[in-house]
């Protein structure tokens, strides 16, 4: 069955994008064989698709990696467990994309570049080619990350900012070029 999970039993038997909602525990306890299906994630709070993969692990249902179609995916880039590639993002060689990241839409992560676990990249964003962004991490839409430059772990990059230096784990940034909240 495709079709949406939604754990507000409230907010569940009903339809998006013309698919059903199910609620999650009805449909969880419905599953004969939990290793027979699997779950893309579209949760866009990295904490919560975090804990959602873990939940999903735990209880040894698949998480799907998948691309749109109309994604561009080098051969030699890697795709983490649980990754979703929106239309139009772009992935280029030797990029190593960590487990449960979004590509979003219009996205272009560069050559050699190191996405940690559960980052999301936004809309329009682009990452220079060897740049680091580091577990948890949002790149804001069409924020920009030079080449090279390191992103930490947990860090929020707003939209349309410029990181031309480091950028420390848990920090926000914003502006041109980028600058640290107070």
């Amino acid at each position: 069955m495709e079709g949406f999970l939604e754990d507000d039993a409230a907010r569940a038997e009903g339809r998006c994008l013309g698919l059903p909602v199910s609620a999650w525990r009805s449909w969880r306890d419905g599953l004969a064989d939990p290793s027979a299906v699997s779950v893309a994630l579209g949760v866009g709070d990295n904490a919560a698709r975090a804990a959602l993969f873990e939940r999903l692990k735990r209880e040894r249902i698949a998480v799907a990696t998948v691309a749109h179609p109309a994604a561009v995916l080098a051969r030699s880039a890697t795709l983490g467990d649980g990754t979703v590639v929106l239309a139009g993002a772009i992935v280029n060689a030797e990029a190593r994309i960590g487990a449960g990241a979004i590509l979003n839409t219009g996205s272009v992560t560069e050559h050699d570049v190191v996405l940690g676990d559960f980052v999301h990249v936004s809309p329009g964003a682009a990452l220079g080619g060897g740049a680091r962004v580091g577990a948890g991490t949002l790149i804001g839409t069409g924020a920009v990350v030079l080449p090279g430059v390191r992103v930490g772990a947990r860090a929020t990059v707003g939209a349309g900012a410029v990181v031309n230096r480091p950028v420390p784990d848990g920090a926000t940034v914003v502006g041109v070029p980028a600058r640290p909240l107070p």
